[in-house]
């Protein structure tokens, strides 16, 4: 039975969670799941990490978040929108994945949870908290469906039925202890494989999990050598990531525009025209891309995945 001063934590953190903008969270129990583990590895050894080496690292601490600090006894999930809709500039313009055109979200994410977690120890003298957004051995889709944030959908992504998938994730591992969700996920796919159907290169396993060295998002932002000849004539104009399995989901027909200031980037990715594109040097993309997600690949693969569009449009001509 909870007591009077969890109640009140709780409530307390969904609050602050709340003020945050934050439209989605939860909180799971801290406690080892050695599935995750099982399930990376299977992946792994099958090779569809591509070149991402570091997934390999701490596959035990993946599939015990308790190892990641001592005493964790909750993980607080926190779901942040970044949809947009914004046209590009200019008639046959580059595509860059929604989640570029906002401030990167490493920082918004982690600056939001930090503030978070300032006032859980405030709250809870003494109590340890660790935050997570993209980095760590930690498993954030699972963790986000044991909070109750939603289901895993058939492109690996996690699907909310209110929201849809155009939503960060990010953690907080704490040893302060809370109320936890009653998690009720319900997979709402269905038999619906509209997602497995429009990628361009037939990324998308059956099993809910990404094959890495198909997938464009993972060839245009991770993959560092020369772009495989075989994909030539399916990547479109995409020059950085790629949002096709999530613009056709069912679940973001009606994603709206985010609101969160903090999104707002510096630099509007979507007003550069082609010409822009072609013209840019690396100050002009260290400039333009410093608080972008976009900056972490470099000025190099950028040109690298322009050119590799600008080739398969003049084969065609």
């Amino acid at each position: 039975m909870p007591d009077a001063r969890q109640i009140a934590l709780t409530w307390k953190m969904h609050e602050i969670l709340r003020s945050e903008g934050f439209d989605i969270f939860g909180i799971a129990p801290a406690s080892p799941h050695h599935e995750d583990s099982q399930h990376l590895s299977e992946w792994i050894s099958a090779g569809k990490n591509g070149a991402m080496k570091f997934i390999e690292r701490n596959l035990d601490k993946r599939g015990d978040i308790t190892s990641l600090i001592e005493g964790a006894k909750s993980v607080i999930v926190a779901g942040l929108r970044y949809y947009s809709d914004d046209p590009s500039a200019g008639k046959d313009n580059y595509f860059v994945c929604r989640y570029a055109r906002v401030r990167d979200y490493h920082q918004v994410m982690e600056e939001k949870l930090d503030r978070v977690q300032k006032i859980i120890k405030k709250e809870v003298p003494g109590a340890a908290c660790r935050v997570f957004c993209d980095s760590g051995p930690v498993t954030e889709k699972a963790w986000a469906v044991r909070a109750g944030l939603g289901w895993r959908g058939r492109h690996s992504m996690i699907i909310n039925k209110d929201i849809g998938s155009f939503f960060f994730l990010g953690e907080i591992v704490t040893s302060a202890e809370f109320l936890y969700e009653n998690a009720s996920s319900r997979d709402r796919c269905g038999e619906c494989r509209l997602c497995i159907d429009a990628c361009p290169t037939g990324a998308i396993c059956d099993n809910r999990t990404i094959d890495a060295r198909r997938c464009i998002s993972y060839l245009t932002v991770e993959y560092e050598g020369d772009l495989p000849e075989e994909f030539r004539g399916k990547t479109e104009k995409i020059i950085f990531g790629c949002d096709r399995c999530q613009e056709v989901c069912p679940f973001n027909r009606k994603a709206v525009h985010y609101t969160d200031k903090e999104l707002v980037p510096e630099f509007p990715v979507t007003s550069l025209t082609r010409k822009d594109w072609l013209a840019m040097t690396p100050e002009d993309f260290k400039k333009m891309f410093k608080s972008s997600a976009i900056k972490r690949t470099g000025f190099k693969i950028i040109k690298r995945n322009i050119d590799f569009v600008n080739f398969k449009s003049s084969e065609k001509r």
